[in-house]
């Protein structure tokens, strides 16, 4: 990530203090920037700050530090209970065959 103003981090930062906001960024990062769950949360965290995260996930900086820097890979049951936590989001699974007509 290249650095940036110390400034603009802090007003990111204060954005993701509205639900809508924090929201809107990690689902653009999923469905429109094709990020993976894990890689858009670290994203996000990382924005929002990681101290700032694990207040509102109600957990400790070194667990969050470590999977922000891909030393602890998190489970999907704390991957979702993160993201309802901290973001009020919930995951949706579905399958479907290849010969499934697309709905547009």
């Amino acid at each position: 990530m290249a650095n940036r103003h110390k400034d603009f981090d802090e007003y990111v930062s204060q954005e993701f203090e509205n639900i809508e906001f924090a929201q809107s960024y990690i689902t653009h990062l999923i469905n429109d920037e094709g990020l993976s769950l894990e890689d858009a949360l670290r994203d996000s965290i990382v924005s929002m700050g990681l101290q700032s995260f694990a207040d509102k996930a109600d957990v400790s900086i070194s667990y969050v530090s470590d999977f922000v820097n891909k030393r602890k890979k998190w489970s999907t049951d704390n991957l979702v209970k993160h993201l309802q936590k901290v973001f009020k989001l919930k995951i949706k699974l579905s399958i479907d065959t290849s010969d499934s007509p697309e709905v547009t």
